[in-house]
């Protein structure tokens, strides 16, 4: 279980891949920054967080997730400053021995994260405006 907050690009093939026989499925999230938002034209999105916390709350959401739904492991990486449109922002993978435990588990991960992470997001529009969420 692995838990990441950076400011670095993600990208998803450098992260974890599991090699154990017992993994049969693999369900991944991306989450992605669309050009617009409530109808205006994104320039970027900023994300603000206390890094620290954020981390070892993300930590204990996938160790919840792996008992709760049996995962053989998951990882999770949430993008921190600027993120630009066609970016990811976050991406949440889970390891299981089967398919329907997979999918309920990235479901339930990234609504946790969603909901209990310190992460702050700001829209900063191409007009100038700016909105904080």
């Amino acid at each position: 279980m692995k838990g990441i907050i950076q400011t670095d690009s993600i990208v998803p093939e450098t992260l974890h891949k599991l090699s154990d026989l017992e993994t049969g499925a693999e369900v991944s999230f991306e989450g992605i920054v669309r050009k617009t938002e409530s109808g205006k034209e994104l320039a970027h999105l900023f994300y603000d967080s206390d890094e620290k916390l954020a981390g070892s709350e993300m930590n204990k959401i996938l160790e919840e997730a792996k008992e709760k739904f049996k995962l053989i492991d998951a990882v999770a990486v949430h993008r921190v400053g600027i993120v630009k449109p066609g970016e990811i922002s976050l991406y949440v993978a889970v390891y299981s021995s089967h398919r329907r435990e997979g999918f309920e588990a990235c479901s339930h991960i990234v609504e946790e994260i969603k909901a209990r992470l310190p992460i702050w997001k700001k829209d900063h529009f191409i007009d100038g405006s700016e909105s904080w969420h």
